[in-house]
């Protein structure tokens, strides 16, 4: 064997060296609070040691599913919706939750009442990341060398939007990136390079957003945010719920304004919305978990409202914020 290597065998203690160099480097990594893994049995809470095997399906393939659940004020917001969704993802690429959704729920209580105790921030916000895998065995596409489904959870400090965007609205255009086909868009799996790459050509573009189009040509979804209009007939319309990844918070909104006497005019209609008809809206609107809801002042060269936010976001905001004290699950 060769003596004169071009790299150097590391040890562990090497390795803990370099991740220390790069948590210094990279403060990203001081929000981590604390991390589950089905496959170490236990939680860590050290950011180097939140790994996934390299030979893990999710990693090498996108193999797996996940969801992110924000908790507000100390309450978890539509946890058992996220948990149904997860099962639902799972179900449809034919993995199996290696534990119950009752066990999953309990763990992550659990988790947030640590992560909270050992906070030294006044705040009490988090973002849950669940990811669950075929798990680890072997590197090629078959799905039967897994040791079997993994669990891995992950809990961060959650940082909002700034209040600006709720105040001045954002900006969007039309993503070149082809829209997922109907079955995998309403999968929330770990393959996400379409929507990595609509994020990055939103930020190269300078814009907030960019939203993609299905092959007719009709509005589908952002990298991460559900869209729809208010309009200019003052109805409600989202996209075609076959042909996206249902938004629990989107679908949160929809059942809060039904129950709601003072939008009792407005009605709901799902089904295709035209580029035509996103921009002679009279409100264009973004959805998501992170962000609730937020005003679209602007899509490509047309303004909405006079480029200020419409008199619809508010409202879906406050309904929505008042929803996440009313109902979130206290922990």
């Amino acid at each position: 064997m060769d003596s004169k290597l071009s790299f150097k065998i590391l040890s562990s203690e090497d390795i803990h060296k370099r991740l220390k160099t790069y948590n210094s480097k990279y403060n990203y990594q001081n929000k981590y609070k604390a991390f589950y893994s089905s496959y170490y049995d236990g939680v860590v809470t050290d950011p180097n040691l939140m790994m996934i095997p390299v030979d893990d399906h999710m990693v090498h393939r996108g193999d797996g599913v996940f969801e992110a659940i924000k908790t507000v004020s100390k309450k978890v917001y539509l946890l058992d919706e996220h948990l149904n969704r997860l099962e639902q993802s799972a179900s449809k690429i034919f993995i199996d939750l290696p534990l119950s959704k009752l066990e999953i729920r309990k763990l992550i209580l659990e988790l947030l009442n640590y992560s909270n105790s050992q906070n030294s921030l006044k705040s009490s916000d988090f973002m849950i990341r669940l990811f669950v895998s075929r798990g680890p065995g072997g590197f090629t596409t078959n799905p039967y060398e897994s040791i079997g489904s993994q669990l891995y959870i992950m809990i961060t400090e959650f940082r909002p939007y700034a209040e600006k965007y709720y105040e001045e609205g954002v900006k969007i255009g039309w993503s070149k990136i082809q829209q997922k086909e109907p079955f995998f868009s309403t999968i929330k799996s770990c393959n996400y390079l379409q929507n990595v790459l609509m994020k990055k050509e939103s930020v190269d573009r300078k814009l907030d957003f960019t939203i993609a189009l299905d092959d007719k040509g009709f509005i589908a979804e952002s990298s991460t945010e559900n869209i729809f209009i208010i309009d200019k007939n003052n109805k409600i319309r989202i996209p075609s719920l076959n042909n996206i990844l249902n938004g629990t918070v989107l679908l949160r909104l929809l059942k809060l304004i039904n129950e709601n006497s003072q939008f009792k005019s407005l009605k709901v209609i799902e089904g295709p919305i035209s580029k035509i008809d996103l921009l002679e809206a009279n409100e264009v609107l973004m959805i998501g978990t992170t962000l609730d809801v937020l005003p679209v002042v602007k899509c490509e060269d047309t303004l909405f409202s006079n480029g200020k936010a419409g008199q619809f976001s508010k409202k879906f905001r406050n309904l929505i914020r008042n929803d996440q004290q009313k109902c979130g699950i206290l922990f």
